[in-house]
Order: structure tokens, then sequence, then C-alpha cells
């Protein structure tokens, strides 16, 4: 009968030797009752969760969806319609349009022809002086022309450059056709009294026909001595 006694009072000791033991019993009743507030917690949350994006996605279908368009009449074509018909049928139009001729004016063959052609010629005698009271032909100042040479003959124009030393005289040049033995008509050229030398030239002349002699003639009215710079036979052909 004392024997009993011995053995409880060996489990309770055994008991409060052994705190290890009780302590990890407490943690895990705490870790356990600590994960099922946590998993209340998460059911909780996730149902508000929830509740709000059922809202706010029942807000969003409520604002895009369209709203039924008024009852229009199938019969009558609105505005834009009719302008997008009328700009159909002005762009279906083509446009004829009638080119201008353009003329473009012929060249004048003639005219070109003519300035193709036209050529001068020069025939020189020379200077020379002389103080004659009459008609005299100039030392060394002659020259043979054949008119034929030249073509279709325009104008022959003789020209002279003169000039008096004492200043106080005139005097007068010509040609003078030797070969066929007289003057050249209307080749005169009348000189007023200059110390410095004038060019000058007569009127249109005529030149014999076939191959002559010309000459340079001069006279004074004073018979002082007149000098020719230069003397000769313009000739323009066409």
């Amino acid at each position: 009968m004392e024997v009993e006694p011995l053995i409880e009072e060996k489990d309770s000791r055994w008991k409060f030797k052994n705190p290890g033991i009780k302590g990890l019993l407490i943690f895990f009743l705490v870790f356990i009752f600590i994960n099922l507030i946590y998993i209340d917690l998460l059911l909780i949350q996730g149902l508000n969760k929830q509740t709000i994006v059922q809202k706010f996605e029942s807000i969003a279908s409520s604002q895009t969806t369209p709203q039924p368009l008024a009852t229009q009449n199938p019969d009558v074509c609105p505005q834009g319609c009719l302008t997008q018909i009328t700009n159909a049928i002005n762009s279906s139009k083509t446009a004829v349009v009638t080119p201008s001729p353009i003329v473009t004016p012929a060249p004048s063959q003639n005219t070109n022809t003519a300035f193709s052609q036209i050529k001068e010629y020069y025939v020189p005698f020379g200077s020379g002086s002389g103080s004659y009271s009459d008609w005299t032909n100039v030392p060394g100042l002659q020259a043979s022309v054949d008119s034929s040479a030249y073509g279709t003959i325009k104008s022959v124009v003789f020209e002279a450059s003169l000039h008096i030393p004492t200043g106080n005289e005139t005097a007068s040049v010509r040609l003078y056709d030797v070969t066929q033995g007289h003057p050249v008509w209307n080749s005169e050229i009348d000189f007023n009294g200059n110390t410095n030398s004038v060019f000058l030239a007569s009127p249109n002349i005529n030149l014999d026909a076939g191959n002559n002699i010309y000459a340079v003639q001069m006279k004074t009215q004073l018979q002082y001595n007149a000098v020719l710079d230069q003397s000769r036979i313009h000739i323009t052909t066409q």
C-alpha cells in the first residue's frame, strides 16, 4: 500500500523536471492560434476585395455600354451622305481641256541670208600732200580696182582724212578713173581748213565696169600745203 504514492510522486517530479516539453507544447498552441487568426483575416480581406472588384466592373460596364441610337428614318439621307454623293459625282466628271496652239514664228530666212552675205572691202591708196591750184594727181596714190570681182555691189564710198597745217584755206580731193579718162562722179570731198585731221566720206559713187586704175586728185584754195592722212575706197556687197 505504500508503493503507489511513491509512483505518483515520481511522475509529478518528472513533469516539473522536463520544462522543455511544456514550452514546446505552449509554442505549438500559440502558433496554431496565430495561424487561425491569419487565415480568418485573409478570408475577410478576400471577400472585401472581391466585392470591390465586382462593384468596379459593374460601374465600368455601365459607362461603356453604348446607349441606343435615336431611331432614324431610313428613307432620309443625312447631310454627310449627300456631300459624299456630290463629291463622287464631281470626281467622276472628266474635264476636257483644249490646249492652246503655240505659235512659233518662223525665222526670217531672207533677213539672215542678207546679213550673212553682206561683206565690206577696203581699197587703200595711202597718204600724201600737195598745194595745187587745180585738180592734180597726188603722187603715188593710185590703185587698180576690178568692180566685177566683188559680186553684187551695194554701195561704194570714197573716204579720206585731211588736215591743213596753216588752217587758213580749204582743200578738195576726189577719185579719177585713169583708164576711162574721167573723174568718178560724186567722189569729190570738200575740206574746210583745220589743223587737226578730219575724216570725211563722199556720197555713194559708181565704179566703171571691169578693171580700171583709179588715182586720187587734190586741189587747194590758196596753194598752201594740204596733207592727206589717208584715202581709200569702201565697197559693201550683198
